[in-house]
Protein backbone atom coordinates (compact mmCIF):
# COMPACT_ATOMS: atom_id res chain seq x y z
CA UNK A 1 0.00 0.00 0.00
CA UNK A 2 2.99 2.32 0.52
CA UNK A 3 4.17 1.85 -3.06
CA UNK A 4 0.65 2.78 -4.14
CA UNK A 5 0.78 5.96 -2.03
CA UNK A 6 4.32 6.71 -3.08
CA UNK A 7 3.48 6.63 -7.20
CA UNK A 8 0.22 8.74 -6.16
CA UNK A 9 2.15 11.03 -4.36
CA UNK A 10 5.14 11.44 -6.93
CA UNK A 11 3.25 11.23 -10.04
CA UNK A 12 1.01 14.53 -8.93
CA UNK A 13 3.45 16.88 -10.28
CA UNK A 14 3.74 14.66 -13.45
CA UNK A 15 -0.13 15.52 -13.79
CA UNK A 16 0.38 19.00 -13.18
CA UNK A 17 2.56 19.01 -15.92
CA UNK A 18 0.30 16.74 -18.29
CA UNK A 19 -3.18 18.41 -17.66
CA UNK A 20 -4.30 20.69 -20.32
CA UNK A 21 -6.61 23.60 -20.10
CA UNK A 22 -10.02 23.24 -20.79
CA UNK A 23 -13.25 25.32 -20.28
CA UNK A 24 -14.58 22.43 -18.29
CA UNK A 25 -14.52 22.48 -14.35
CA UNK A 26 -10.69 23.03 -13.50
CA UNK A 27 -10.09 21.11 -9.77
CA UNK A 28 -7.99 17.86 -8.25
CA UNK A 29 -9.30 15.04 -6.61
CA UNK A 30 -7.74 11.51 -4.62
CA UNK A 31 -9.97 8.91 -5.70
CA UNK A 32 -10.30 5.27 -4.51
CA UNK A 33 -12.42 2.24 -5.19
CA UNK A 34 -12.93 -1.33 -6.91
CA UNK A 35 -13.37 -2.24 -10.28
CA UNK A 36 -15.50 -5.16 -11.00
CA UNK A 37 -14.64 -6.73 -14.34
CA UNK A 38 -16.74 -9.23 -16.90
CA UNK A 39 -13.30 -11.67 -17.39
CA UNK A 40 -11.16 -12.82 -14.97
CA UNK A 41 -7.80 -11.01 -14.49
CA UNK A 42 -5.26 -11.26 -15.80
CA UNK A 43 -6.78 -13.72 -18.30
CA UNK A 44 -8.70 -11.93 -21.35
CA UNK A 45 -9.63 -12.30 -24.37
CA UNK A 46 -9.90 -8.74 -26.00
CA UNK A 47 -13.19 -6.42 -25.31
CA UNK A 48 -13.76 -7.13 -21.82
CA UNK A 49 -16.90 -4.86 -19.89
CA UNK A 50 -15.83 -3.09 -16.32
CA UNK A 51 -17.47 -1.36 -13.63
CA UNK A 52 -15.83 1.02 -11.23
CA UNK A 53 -17.28 2.31 -8.15
CA UNK A 54 -15.65 4.88 -5.36
CA UNK A 55 -15.23 7.56 -4.24
CA UNK A 56 -13.58 11.35 -5.45
CA UNK A 57 -12.31 13.80 -2.42
CA UNK A 58 -10.86 17.29 -3.83
CA UNK A 59 -12.57 20.35 -5.12
CA UNK A 60 -13.19 22.21 -8.36
CA UNK A 61 -12.92 26.47 -8.75
CA UNK A 62 -16.63 25.99 -9.27
CA UNK A 63 -18.64 26.55 -5.83
CA UNK A 64 -21.36 24.20 -6.71
CA UNK A 65 -19.13 21.16 -6.76
CA UNK A 66 -17.59 20.38 -3.42
CA UNK A 67 -16.13 17.02 -2.72
CA UNK A 68 -13.93 17.72 -0.01
CA UNK A 69 -15.82 15.05 2.00
CA UNK A 70 -16.05 13.07 -0.96
CA UNK A 71 -18.11 12.45 -4.10
CA UNK A 72 -19.23 9.02 -5.64
CA UNK A 73 -17.03 8.43 -8.12
CA UNK A 74 -18.33 5.82 -10.95
CA UNK A 75 -17.05 4.40 -14.74
CA UNK A 76 -18.14 1.84 -17.01
CA UNK A 77 -15.31 0.90 -19.45
CA UNK A 78 -13.65 -1.72 -22.07
CA UNK A 79 -10.78 -3.34 -21.62
CA UNK A 80 -7.72 -5.27 -22.90
CA UNK A 81 -5.34 -7.59 -20.85
CA UNK A 82 -2.77 -8.80 -23.54
CA UNK A 83 -0.32 -11.19 -21.89
CA UNK A 84 -2.11 -11.90 -18.59
CA UNK A 85 -1.16 -15.18 -16.80
CA UNK A 86 -0.80 -16.10 -13.09
CA UNK A 87 2.77 -17.07 -11.66
CA UNK A 88 2.63 -19.34 -8.38
CA UNK A 89 -1.11 -18.45 -7.90
CA UNK A 90 -0.09 -13.91 -8.15
CA UNK A 91 -1.62 -12.44 -11.31
CA UNK A 92 0.77 -10.92 -13.81
CA UNK A 93 -0.50 -8.52 -16.72
CA UNK A 94 2.28 -6.83 -17.65
CA UNK A 95 0.35 -4.21 -20.23
CA UNK A 96 -3.50 -3.33 -20.40
CA UNK A 97 -5.75 -0.73 -22.34
CA UNK A 98 -9.21 0.64 -21.68
CA UNK A 99 -11.59 3.18 -22.13
CA UNK A 100 -14.69 4.33 -21.06
CA UNK A 101 -16.97 7.29 -18.85
CA UNK A 102 -16.84 8.15 -15.71
CA UNK A 103 -18.40 10.12 -13.28
CA UNK A 104 -18.26 12.71 -10.23
CA UNK A 105 -21.10 13.45 -7.95
CA UNK A 106 -23.60 14.51 -10.01
CA UNK A 107 -21.89 17.67 -12.24
CA UNK A 108 -18.70 16.20 -13.35
CA UNK A 109 -18.77 13.59 -16.62
CA UNK A 110 -16.31 12.65 -19.01
CA UNK A 111 -14.56 9.94 -20.80
CA UNK A 112 -11.34 8.39 -20.41
CA UNK A 113 -8.48 5.81 -21.60
CA UNK A 114 -5.94 4.15 -20.25
CA UNK A 115 -2.43 2.32 -20.51
CA UNK A 116 -1.52 0.17 -17.84
CA UNK A 117 2.21 -0.39 -17.20
CA UNK A 118 2.62 -3.25 -14.67
CA UNK A 119 0.55 -1.64 -11.47
CA UNK A 120 0.35 1.56 -12.70
CA UNK A 121 -2.19 2.86 -15.19
CA UNK A 122 -2.02 6.38 -16.59
CA UNK A 123 -5.13 8.03 -17.40
CA UNK A 124 -6.00 10.36 -19.98
CA UNK A 125 -9.32 12.24 -19.56
CA UNK A 126 -11.95 14.11 -22.06
CA UNK A 127 -14.48 16.47 -21.71
CA UNK A 128 -13.36 17.94 -18.68
CA UNK A 129 -9.76 17.58 -20.11
CA UNK A 130 -7.51 16.48 -17.61
CA UNK A 131 -4.80 13.30 -16.48
CA UNK A 132 -5.01 11.08 -13.59
CA UNK A 133 -2.06 8.29 -12.08
CA UNK A 134 -4.05 5.06 -10.74
CA UNK A 135 -2.31 1.83 -9.03
CA UNK A 136 -3.81 -1.30 -8.60
CA UNK A 137 -4.11 -3.50 -5.46
CA UNK A 138 -4.08 -7.04 -6.83
CA UNK A 139 -5.47 -9.64 -4.45
CA UNK A 140 -2.76 -12.70 -3.66
CA UNK A 141 -4.84 -14.65 -5.56
CA UNK A 142 -5.33 -15.52 -8.88
CA UNK A 143 -7.77 -15.01 -11.01
CA UNK A 144 -9.72 -12.38 -9.68
CA UNK A 145 -12.66 -10.75 -10.74
CA UNK A 146 -12.36 -7.21 -8.61
CA UNK A 147 -9.17 -5.18 -8.68
CA UNK A 148 -9.05 -2.14 -5.82
CA UNK A 149 -7.42 1.46 -7.14
CA UNK A 150 -6.25 4.18 -5.82
CA UNK A 151 -5.30 7.57 -7.93
CA UNK A 152 -5.01 10.99 -8.06
CA UNK A 153 -6.64 13.21 -11.33
CA UNK A 154 -6.48 17.03 -12.04
CA UNK A 155 -9.46 18.62 -14.43
CA UNK A 156 -8.09 21.42 -17.22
Amino acid sequence: MRKIGFVVASSLLIIGLMASPSSGQPGAFVFNGTAHLSCLFPWNSSGCLGTFSGTARGATVLPSINCLMGCALSADFNYNEPLGMCVAGVPVAPLGTASGSYQIGSEISGGFSWTRVGLTAVVLLSSPTGAAVAGLVLPRKCPVGKVSFAGVALLG
